[in-house]
């Protein structure tokens, strides 16, 4: 399966949560319910493939935020 990675505009809002993810985690929990109560009220709308794109778009900014702080000494 093919995701759909940095396919609108908010995007960048969830690659930015992701980064904010690592010192407020709140904001992870908060990030997963919002997706799944998104992808319920758009069921049809919005594909599986969108879904986990937003996922990995988050991931991504949190992975990489946490790749550097740990470089920094």
């Amino acid at each position: 399966m093919m995701i759909n990675v940095f396919d609108d505009k908010r995007s960048l809002g969830h690659t930015i949560a992701g980064a904010v993810s690592l010192f407020i985690p709140f904001v992870f929990v908060f990030f997963i319910f919002y997706e799944i109560v998104e992808h319920l009220l758009l069921a049809g709308k919005e594909k599986e493939a969108n879904f986990l794109g937003d996922i990995f778009e988050f991931l991504v900014g949190l992975g990489a935020t946490a790749l550097a702080v740990r470089m920094i000494p």
